[in-house]
């Protein structure tokens, strides 16, 4: 028998921001035992707490002219014709009722003139982004969290999920360990949801926190889960890197619909090149293409391009941009008197785990939702097209996951649990800061994954990237974790390797460019690979997209009849 504490519960959630509360929520709702288990808080860490927390919805109670069917088209073509369809349908029908439900739990969003202010963005024909009152994502998460809590949700924070554990082709539950000390422990479940977020920690220049590294597509991949259309990495292209160098410190995309322009050292207009009608409005790929290429070639200012917004009026960028005008002032600096440098840092991963319209897996009982799910944003997410994703998904999951809730759990085989035990055995020390070595060792995956992985790739930095990661595991397969701090790191480093594996193939058998993947070596988009690429158990296979031959034609249509109520039908 393990010594771990065990729990029982009919659904285990791994993660901690929007889509694990709301698959939470709609599970104990649905009369389920719910089991939260997170890395640090519930609601306050991760990417959700650290976003701006747009949320974007076609609704006819925001606009009479917008519809779901448009916010449909925009997202199929913005995310380069290779998003699952039917997840994009379910994601654009259902974002409105579940945006009303978070107005319902409290989260409160910018407005103007006593109406919801809707942001303007090249990635939407419409302005349909609502933003947080304090664009941060803690305005969401938190009026979330005590929901989740006053509901009865369980947490296990702290806890960091290593295994799962499966039962001939099921899964019955996972096993955990103490961040923040000795110990661990073992959780039955009917059912387990992984929404434990991205990767984005896998590069050296990224929006994600310390804590968002992958876990969820490592635990996947470890249970013989498939993960499609890993190659497909979003670089936020924005970010303020002058005057702000050692904090993330984003322009909002609204700026550049608005009048924000961009320069290179020459003092040319580049973007034009990349969208010469969207121009510096142009889809995040695009944009973050456009200022790499920038950078690459020697054309760079301070390491960026330079921002001017010298068009934008000051209360607009004002309006839009709270984060910039918080840091400056109480400093007595002018944001229109100094330089504003900016460069991109990677922010979201598209691909994941490969899942039905009701987070589903292959493996009967085990779910996935928000991030760590694949399929919805194809090769590139539009502007805050993410979070309706975590309250709609993650509903949809929670409702599926609770449905288990009256069936006979899974044979629970605790060698798992054992052999971490054996591995718990040898710390010695609760530090919980990782050593000098194990960070130099994460800055160095990162350094090369970001060379290889990052914005431009061509075979030859693919193919280093993988002999890189195979290097890096057997040197951590050789260091000893005497402490928390250093296993939980070399844990985290393995679950940063097994992903950047899956990319690296991913993207090494993609051999064209298409939305946020760029071949060099392939640089033109090719119609052949209408295809999504699927890693599983080390290999990769590919499978059509279902779809519509004509909807190009049609989504570039526009229809001008306003929505109808009965498109937003759940």
């Amino acid at each position: 028998m393990t010594a771990f504490p065990v729990h029982d519960t009919d659904v285990l959630i791994v993660g901690g921001g929007l889509a694990a509360l709301r698959v939470a929520l709609s599970a104990r709702q649905a009369g389920a035992d719910v089991i939260v288990a997170v890395k640090r808080r519930l609601g306050q860490s991760g990417s959700s707490a650290n976003t701006s927390g747009g949320y974007a919805a076609a609704s006819p109670e925001l606009d009479p002219e917008d519809s779901a069917w448009q916010h449909y088209a925009d997202t199929i073509a913005g995310g380069g014709w290779v998003n699952e369809r039917g997840l994009v349908r379910a994601v654009t029908d259902e974002a409105p009722a579940r945006l009303r439900e978070l107005w319902e739990i409290g989260a409160q969003f910018q407005r103007r003139n006593g109406q919801y202010y809707l942001s303007p963005s090249g990635d939407h024909r419409h302005p349909r982004v609502l933003v947080p009152v304090h664009m941060r994502g803690t305005d969401v998460t938190l009026p979330m969290r005590d929901v989740v809590i006053a509901a009865g949700v369980h947490l296990l924070e702290n806890t960091l999920v290593v295994d799962l554990l499966c039962d001939d082709g099921r899964v019955a539950g996972a096993v955990g360990l103490r961040r923040d000390a000795v110990g661990g422990c073992l959780i039955r479940a009917r059912a387990v949801v992984l929404a434990a977020g991205g990767a984005g920690r896998l590069f050296s220049v990224t929006s994600n926190p310390v804590d968002v590294t992958g876990g969820g597509y490592a635990l996947a991949a470890r249970a013989g889960v498939p993960l499609r259309d890993m190659e497909f990495i979003q670089f936020y292209p924005w970010r303020l890197v002058r005057p702000f160098k050692n904090s993330r410190v984003p322009v909002q995309p609204s700026t550049f619909v608005t009048g924000g322009r961009l320069y290179n050292s020459r003092g040319e207009r580049f973007m034009e090149r990349y969208d010469a009608v969207k121009k510096e409005a142009a889809t995040r790929d695009v944009s973050a293409q456009g200022i790499f290429d920038q950078i690459r070639f020697g054309l760079s200012v301070d390491g960026g391009v330079v921002l001017d917004v010298s068009d934008v009026s000051d209360e607009q960028f004002r309006f839009q941009n709270p984060k910039v005008i918080e840091r400056l002032e109480p400093r007595g600096i002018n944001y229109r008197e100094i330089p504003l440098i900016i460069a991109p840092e990677a922010h979201f991963f598209m691909g994941g785990v490969m899942t039905t319209d009701t987070g589903a897996t292959p493996v009967e009982g085990l779910f996935a939702a928000g991030e760590n799910a694949g399929g919805a944003h194809g090769g590139n997410r539009l502007n805050s097209n993410a979070i309706p994703e975590t309250q709609v998904m993650g509903h949809r999951a929670g409702l599926a996951a609770a449905a288990l809730r009256g069936r006979a759990p899974g044979r629970v085989d605790e060698r798992l649990a054992r052999a971490w035990e054996t591995r718990l055995a040898g710390v010695r020390d609760e530090t919980t800061d990782a050593s000098p070595a194990m960070d130099a060792l994460l800055a160095e995956l990162q350094q090369k994954m970001w060379l290889g992985l990052g914005i431009v790739r061509t075979a030859e930095g693919l193919t280093r990237a993988l002999a890189d990661t195979a290097a890096i595991r057997d040197r951590l397969a050789g260091t000893p974790h005497e402490t928390i701090g250093n296993l939980v790191a070399g844990i985290e480093l393995e679950d940063l390797c097994t992903t950047g594996v899956a990319i690296a193939s991913g993207a090494l058998l993609r051999t064209e460019s298409r939305s946020a993947h760029y071949r060099e070596d392939f640089p033109d988009t090719d119609p052949a690979w209408l295809r999504t690429i699927v890693y599983q158990g080390g290999r990769v296979s590919t499978r059509p997209i279902e779809h519509d031959p004509d909807e190009e034609t049609r989504f570039q249509a526009r229809p001008a009849a306003p929505a109808s109520p009965n498109d937003f039908v759940e």
